[in-house]
């Protein structure tokens, strides 16, 4: 029998509220929660703590906005922390584009030429390039998607282990969902639990099958509701494992613009 302790509490309570993935339905409330968590004073005040936020070029794309918004509709009604955050980031980001801003004064005050020791006009240009990709990316993830990946694989090795008990098994086998993200991530984990493998293997399986089988019957009836069920089951719920890094457009190289992908033809 699963024993009810802190890590399995939010996972029974989310399996009844029977609201599709569980795993999906948590990683939600722990979004806002993290973003409690990072306007907290306490916290936004922690100069080491800014220091990581600084050193991931702000947060991601999707918790910048998600942030922002979640402050300025009073959802969290102090904004301070986020203030600090943007400045900090835009502080840093000013700082490197003037030392490039510096490197083009002085690389233009010299006269090159092909016997010359200095670096090209062309290799002056990439080389900013690359610092500024190097820029945007930072040297860590978004802190807030490093504190709600690290509590999703708690929950998720958590569950692996409640399904090696027989009652919770079979409560899973019945009304069990998990969206193919989280399945996927469940069947990676399952190797390091001290469960039956193969059984939890095989439940994990079949349920999914299921869930897919389901989505797909529904798709084929037509109704408003499927589409959606269709992209939950196949993303997840909106931003799971979204990228957690800031980058460049990913389809140009070296500023040449776009590539051609498989779907275009040759021109």
């Amino acid at each position: 029998m699963v024993n009810i302790t802190p890590a399995t509490i939010p996972l029974l309570e989310a399996f009844e509220r029977d609201e599709g993935c569980v795993l999906c339905y948590l990683w939600l409330k722990d979004e806002f929660k993290s973003m409690e968590f990072v306007e907290d004073n306490e916290v936004s005040m922690d100069e080491a703590f800014r220091r990581d936020v600084v050193a991931s070029s702000g947060f991601c794309n999707r918790h910048m906005h998600v942030l922002h918004r979640m402050v300025f509709s009073g959802g969290i009604p102090d904004g301070l922390g986020y203030a600090m955050y943007a400045e900090d980031t835009v502080e840093m980001l000013h700082g490197s584009i003037r030392e490039i801003q510096t490197s083009f004064h002085e690389s233009r005050k010299r006269s090159w030429n092909v016997l010359s020791k200095e670096r090209t006009p062309k290799a002056v240009v990439e080389s900013a390039a690359e610092k500024l990709r190097e820029t945007l990316e930072g040297t860590r993830i978004c802190e807030i998607c490093r504190r709600m990946l690290l509590a999703d694989a708690r929950r998720t090795r958590t569950l692996l282990d409640m399904l090696g008990h027989q009652d919770f098994a079979g409560r899973f086998a019945s009304s069990g969902v998990l969206c193919f993200p989280h399945f996927v991530t469940s069947m990676q984990m399952l190797p390091t639990r001290r469960v039956n493998r193969q059984a939890v293997a095989a439940l994990l399986t079949e349920t999914e099958l299921k869930c897919l089988k389901g989505v797909d019957d529904l798709l084929a009836e037509g109704g408003d509701a499927s589409p959606e069920m269709a992209a939950m089951m196949i993303a997840g719920v909106e931003g799971l494992y979204c990228v957690t890094k800031k980058g460049p457009n990913p389809l140009t190289v070296g500023g040449a613009g776009p590539t051609r992908t498989r779907s275009e033809p040759r021109r």
